[in-house]
């Protein structure tokens, strides 16, 4: 009797346990956007399915969001303590989080010889706070067709033979057509009327500055501590990048740029020969317009001075608020791995983020998928070697208050663009608010 009943005790306890195991399942809420398709979202879901069906202590449950208005809404949840336990952040917030102590420190995430890309981490007081999904860097596309009808060689596809600013405006010049199918070359050119454009370099708020990097200036230096914008090669830059619409009529204004569809289908009618933009394009536009002929390429950005591209990527976050800070770490280093984002890898979405990815050609090819993406000479030229070589990296990344500087620097901006201000004058302008931003957010 006395062994029955001590059956039965035992019993009962693994049956508590065992209940108390099932009770303790852990729920991660993970937020994140989607772009243009809510098919993005139902991708991400898929990857949250896999984690959740492979084992039984940890379940996550997405809340996606619609990118347009992403950030307020992030805001809006902090600011009511209601904020999830992981989150894809947008770049520009990941140090402001971190410096408002909401963002968990993500050293323990890995070892450190086996970390992602140094490139790729944000740090904030000398520890990261998070790591970007995915690499990205910014890239001259164009489509072939154009260029072959004009008779024009590609867009250099390697850092070393990258075009000058001169040669990037005179092959745009000769790309650039009028209702009548005159060139700003040709006398008679109508400015007024163009129908296609030669060249487009995105002038969006975090994107332009690459070109002042380019031609010895920048935004801040790599440290956080000096503010370069008012520096003359930083403002002659900007100049010459206003001057595309300007003054050599070979880009859109600002606002039609604005008004402007998709890169994929501005390369596939013509309305722009050539664009600048993130290599994410592949996966987000270009590969939709493949099915109806688009032949694109890709090139390497026109320099300056030297050779440059900036590396960015959106950050996944674990927020210090939630209450199971070892399983969210596990959630987002399992979501962070390129194998369980492989396909919007192999889509052209993303680029790897760990080193392994790009030591060997091996490594590359097999997730250098063409296509979407071009073939494989050109695109370990043009992006990976460009990538790993020439990209530096966008000061959200170590600055803390970034889209604030440039709510200050963007205030009035579409004056220098549609020429009404001079770029020298614009900054000299706001300069003292700029500092004034500046000197209280940045590194001591």
């Amino acid at each position: 009797m006395m062994h029955a009943k001590r059956f039965i005790a035992f019993a009962l306890v693994a049956l508590s346990l065992s209940g108390a195991a099932f009770a303790e399942k852990v729920e991660i809420t993970y937020m994140c956007w989607y772009n243009n398709t809510e098919s993005e979202a139902q991708t991400n879901q898929a990857i949250i399915d896999k984690f959740n069906a492979m084992q039984d202590r940890i379940h996550v449950t997405m809340i996606a969001i619609p990118r347009e208005g992403y950030e307020p809404k992030v805001n809006t949840m902090a600011a009511a303590g209601q904020l999830p336990d992981t989150t894809q952040l947008s770049e520009a917030m990941a140090i402001e989080f971190a410096a408002n102590d909401l963002l968990a420190d993500v050293s323990a995430m890995y070892p450190k010889d086996a970390a992602p890309l140094k490139s790729l981490t944000f740090t904030y007081n000398g520890k990261p706070v998070g790591y970007s999904s995915g690499n990205e860097v910014l890239l001259l596309y164009y489509n072939k067709k154009l260029f072959d009808e004009a008779k024009l060689p590609y867009p250099p596809a390697s850092a070393d033979k990258a075009w000058t600013w001169k040669e990037f405006v005179e092959a745009a010049k000769k790309l650039t057509k009028d209702k009548n199918g005159k060139t700003p070359n040709d006398k008679g050119f109508d400015a007024k009327n163009i129908v296609q454009y030669g060249a487009d370099f995105n002038r969006l708020w975090w994107m332009w500055p690459i070109v002042a990097y380019s031609n010895g200036g920048g935004l801040m230096s790599p440290d956080g501590k000096n503010l370069l914008i008012n520096r003359p090669e930083s403002i002659e830059a900007m100049q010459m990048l206003a001057d595309l619409y300007v003054k050599d009529k070979v880009a859109p204004s600002f606002a039609d740029r604005n008004a402007m569809p998709s890169l994929d289908v501005s390369l596939l009618t013509g309305k722009v020969a050539m664009a600048t933009s993130g290599q994410w394009e592949i996966g987000v536009s270009l590969r939709n317009s493949l099915k109806d002929g688009l032949d694109y390429g890709i090139g390497v950005l026109p320099k300056m001075k030297k050779a440059v591209t900036y590396n960015t990527g959106a950050p996944f976050g674990i927020f210090k608020t939630t209450k199971h800070q070892k399983e969210a770490m596990e959630w987002i280093k399992w979501w962070a791995a390129e194998e369980n984002q492989w396909e919007l890898i192999t889509n052209g979405t993303l680029m790897p983020v760990m080193s392994t990815w790009y030591k060997d050609e091996a490594a590359m090819r097999k997730w250098v998928v063409s296509p979407p993406r071009p073939e494989f000479k050109l695109y370990k030229s043009a992006v990976i070697d460009y990538a790993m070589n020439n990209a530096i990296q966008v000061p959200w990344y170590y600055f803390n208050g970034y889209q604030g500087l440039d709510d200050i620097l963007s205030s009035g901006i579409d004056a220098v663009w549609n020429g009404k201000v001079a770029a020298k004058d614009y900054i000299n302008r706001i300069m003292p608010q700029l500092q004034k931003y500046f000197d209280a957010h940045k590194a001591k």
